[in-house]
């Protein structure tokens, strides 16, 4: 098997415009964690909860939010939370790798109600061309719930994230292949075989090529 032979038949059957165009596997990607981090570098927000089932069906919040529900959904807190968290290193080269082999979809368990601030986000940093849409949590279920009914529902077979939880139900209850991007918070459990723990996008990137290398 010649990779190179492969690539320049795929170039001259495309008219020399290379992987544009053609119908690429989707894949989803989290954003927090996996895009950005906390200004402290201190990843606190990774559950480790694999014993507790998604709830699919309640809503996280009800229309009788709390006090702490308003005040976090007011446009100041949400510009506090989101809008100055550096991207990780390497996040626009391991995204420019993952769109050569995948059409690549924003999922995060960030609320709708954030979505100007995420899209700014993308856009300062130079990442929103990469992703084909970007789907926020529209539902109020909690992370796993919103990001499980979600894969089913768009019936996509590869996910990235940093958090624990969401990783093993969407392997074991979604058929997903998982690459957890590696933090101290993710580490030390016990997954299904499809869960791999990658150190970044790019590398998962690579794992995605080797993987389609080898099945060729």
């Amino acid at each position: 098997f010649d990779p190179e032979r492969l690539d320049a038949l795929i170039e001259a059957a495309l008219g020399g415009g290379g992987l544009v165009g053609m119908a690429l596997p989707e894949i989803t990607v989290d954003m927090d964690g996996v895009l950005c981090r906390p200004i402290s570098w201190v990843n606190l927000v990774i559950s480790r909860d694999l014993t507790r089932p998604p709830d699919l069906a309640g809503r996280k919040r009800s229309g009788s939010s709390s006090i702490l529900m308003q005040l976090i959904d007011t446009d100041l807190v949400k510009l506090l939370r989101y809008a100055w968290r550096p991207p990780l290193a390497g996040v626009r080269e391991g995204l420019a790798a993952l769109a050569e082999v995948r059409t690549v979809i924003l999922l995060s368990g960030r609320p709708e109600s954030a979505r100007d601030e995420t899209e700014r986000w993308l856009e300062r940093h130079q990442v929103r061309e990469y992703f084909s849409q970007v789907l926020l949590n529209d539902r109020g279920l909690p992370n796993a719930s919103f990001k499980l009914l979600t894969v089913r529902e768009r019936g996509s077979r590869e996910h990235i994230d940093d958090d624990g939880r969401v990783a093993y139900f969407l392997a074991r209850d979604a058929g997903q292949t998982v690459y957890l991007v590696s933090w101290v918070g993710n580490a030390g459990l016990t997954y299904p075989p499809s869960v791999h723990r990658v150190g970044s996008l790019r590398e998962a990137a690579e794992a995605i090529r080797s993987s389609a290398t080898e099945s060729t």
